[in-house]
């Protein structure tokens, strides 16, 4: 009996720690090229891709609490017509002006922009986004401001050694792998940069 306990113990923790480990991989995410990399950097190239995307108001965390919920319910099908959409990963999340935030979804590649349902919720647009070139960061924790600075910061300094530059007026995109559920040391997080080739090697 007390092996059955022990073993109980020792499985359920395993079985949700793989649940934390694994559910990433399962979730289709932005298909890129990688044109460089160094360590935790990298130089992407994007292709078009097509998100759903909302606009809200407040500080970092708020701002993507307020967007992730809507475009949840959009994806689950809810206050709309339509089947419900799979999972993508990264939740993405880039400042815009007088403190507003566009937190997107990238929608599977398996549906054209014109297959995707109008959600009643006249705050959540359809668009798709041209191929891109970004600077990339990736790197683990529970994404607090002084995490997401740190990082910024590494990847600004690496992009001043190397033959690219930060298109001017970009704000960074900050990029959410994992559910909140998830332990901090096993989060995956990035930050991009759209930047261009300084001149030809």
């Amino acid at each position: 009996m007390y092996i059955i306990i022990l073993l109980i113990l020792i499985i359920i923790p395993l079985l949700i720690l793989g649940f934390w480990i694994l559910i990433p991989f399962f979730l289709e995410n932005p298909k890129y090229t990688i044109l460089e990399r160094n360590n935790y950097f990298q130089i992407r190239k994007y292709n078009e891709m097509t998100i759903a995307k909302i606009i809200t108001v407040g500080e970092r965390y708020d701002g993507l609490r307020k967007g992730f919920i809507p475009l949840a319910r959009y994806i689950g099908g809810k206050e709309r017509d339509g089947q419900k959409i799979s999972m993508t990963a990264p939740v993405m999340q880039q400042k815009k002006e007088n403190n507003n935030w566009e937190i997107s979804f990238y929608m599977p590649s398996k549906f054209d922009i014109n297959q995707l349902p109008i959600s009643n919720n006249n705050q959540i647009k359809i668009a798709s986004t041209p191929s891109k070139i970004m600077a990339v960061i990736a790197f683990s924790g529970v994404a607090k401001t002084e995490l997401l600075e740190n990082n910024l910061s590494k990847l600004i300094k690496w992009i001043e050694e190397i033959n690219y530059k930060i298109i001017s007026g970009s704000e960074p995109i900050y990029s959410y792998y994992n559910d909140p559920s998830t332990p901090g040391f096993l989060r995956k997080n990035e930050i991009m940069i759209p930047v261009q080739i300084i001149n030809s090697k």
